[in-house]
């Protein structure tokens, strides 16, 4: 899977040729990220593999855990994207939330280096990563209402927010070697059984 410049976090406007450069940027780190985990991706590295000076790179992206989080909203855009070109199937709200979270959890199975490298990013406490962590967040919640549609689900937006919480914590078991790839779809598939199975009107 290729980072892909959708909903990303900026807080100026960018030229066509400063986002192109900014793209080529997170895909080298997305690239470094996949190959050899967190610790592959080294600014220097990727300033040098993306055409940039270092200076340019950080004027882009505060730090590497920075760089790494907009990394993940661009991998997370790239299932958006395609949410939206084939939407969920299903007769309810639950099987096509089931779906949309089988999706997520194939690509983190498909790719659990990059997964890891970019959840133990996602934790670090830098203002730019928090920010990026709101617009992921903001994002799920999108993944989620593809799924439900206009359909009266009861608690709609506590039960998003819990399976944002399940989501994390099962990529950190990840990170932390506590849990399998395999796992990370399924205690999402489990989560949202248990919270909309109740729930829809």
């Amino acid at each position: 899977m290729t980072a892909l410049p959708a909903t990303v976090v900026v807080r100026r406007k960018l030229t066509a040729d400063q986002l192109a450069r900014r793209d080529r940027i997170l895909a080298v780190a997305q690239e470094l990220a996949a190959e050899g985990g967190y610790d592959a991706v080294v600014m220097r590295d990727v300033a040098e593999r993306g055409g940039v000076a270092l200076g340019t790179l950080y004027r882009y992206f505060a730090s590497k855990d920075h760089l790494l989080a907009e990394v993940l909203v661009g991998w997370g855009g790239v299932l958006e994207t395609r949410l939206r070109a084939s939407p969920p199937r299903g007769a309810t709200p639950l099987e096509r939330v089931v779906n949309v979270l089988r999706r997520a959890g194939r690509a983190v199975e498909q790719q659990p280096v990059l997964a890891a490298a970019v959840t133990a990013a996602l934790l670090s406490r830098d203002p730019g990563v928090g920010d990026t962590r709101a617009g992921f967040t903001d994002m799920m919640r999108r993944w989620l209402d593809v799924a439900i549609g206009d359909d009266d689900v009861l608690e709609r937006d506590e039960i998003g927010e819990v399976l944002e919480h399940v989501f994390f914590s099962s990529m950190i078991g990840l990170v932390n070697g506590r849990r399998e790839p395999s796992e990370v779809g399924s205690q999402l598939e489990r989560a949202a059984r248990l919270l909309l199975g109740p729930r829809v009107a």
